[in-house]
């Protein structure tokens, strides 16, 4: 088995490829060729969260597992610990083992950016990011690589806004309250992707309630995505594979939504992609 530390699991991932097979694993999925049963969710001390997220597609099979510890920040820790094992279906011979942190944030950066290839109007030049972690990080490198005309901004949780008119706002914090002022993101598009349990929330209800919204996985998101629960949305939402597909339409004139709580099938497109690059 091949090992990949967090340096040799970024070098595996480039952006561009992970765009294309997390379409790719889009339309596998909703032919029937990949399993993806629900994530199991464990609470652990101080506020930690311990996933276990297998998936099965032609030739391979992964399992991701992660512990992740919002409090970590003010011990110096790293939020998110772990990693992805990737193996032969056929055989079940292990292959690599990548680092499971950097795997995470560069799938939700990709996620992201497939969306905002499907929801966007145009290209985005102004763009606000709220969070200083790795996911915004992350995000931040994806829209240098796949966007260099945008503008980025790039602001921590708590501080104060500038108001002004952004196309894209991708929030990616843990937080528990919304870390948008009334007001900010409307008509524009806007990324949820910190909050990945009921109890964060970092989108405003109103924000939410008055957007057209989509999810990148609805079995996820209406068990977990607080940003939606805090807003009333209980049913299921429009996901990034009908976006890929083609099977709903985009309503540009109004602020659009799109949340993240992330699942195992994006961390096989990921697995895919390092096995080729690795």
């Amino acid at each position: 088995m091949q090992i990949l530390d967090a340096a040799a699991t970024a070098r595996a991932l480039p952006w561009d490829a992970l765009l294309d097979e997390l379409a790719q694993v889009c339309r596998e999925h909703q032919a029937g060729s990949i399993q993806c049963p629900p994530r199991l969710v464990l609470p652990l001390a101080e506020d930690g969260t311990l996933l276990v997220m297998p998936a099965l597609g032609p030739g391979l099979a992964i399992t991701k597992l992660v512990s992740v510890h919002p409090r970590n920040a003010a011990l110096g820790l790293p939020t998110i610990s772990g990693e992805v094992i990737v193996l032969d279906s056929a055989t079940g011979q292990r292959l690599l083992m990548l680092d499971g942190p950097t795997l995470t944030a560069r799938r939700t950066a990709a996620v992201s950016l497939l969306a905002v290839q499907h929801l966007a109007a145009q290209p985005p030049r102004e763009v606000l990011i709220v969070g200083a972690g790795v996911q915004a990080l992350a995000h931040a490198e994806a829209l240098r690589a796949l966007h260099p005309q945008a503008r980025l901004f790039v602001q921590g949780r708590g501080a104060a806004l500038p108001e002004r008119t952004w196309d894209l706002i991708i929030a990616a914090t843990t937080s528990r309250e919304p870390v948008l002022p009334p007001g900010l993101g409307e008509g524009a598009l806007v990324l949820g992707v910190g909050a990945f349990r009921h109890d964060m929330v970092e989108l405003p209800p109103a924000l939410i309630r008055g957007a057209q919204v989509f999810v990148d996985d609805p079995a996820g998101a209406q068990a977990e995505a607080g940003d939606l629960l805090a807003a009333g949305l209980s049913g299921a939402q429009p996901s990034l594979e009908e976006l890929v597909l083609g099977l709903v339409a985009v309503e540009q004139g109004r602020t659009r939504v799109f949340k993240s709580v992330g699942c195992a099938r994006w961390d096989l497109a990921a697995a895919r992609v390092a096995a080729r690059h690795a």
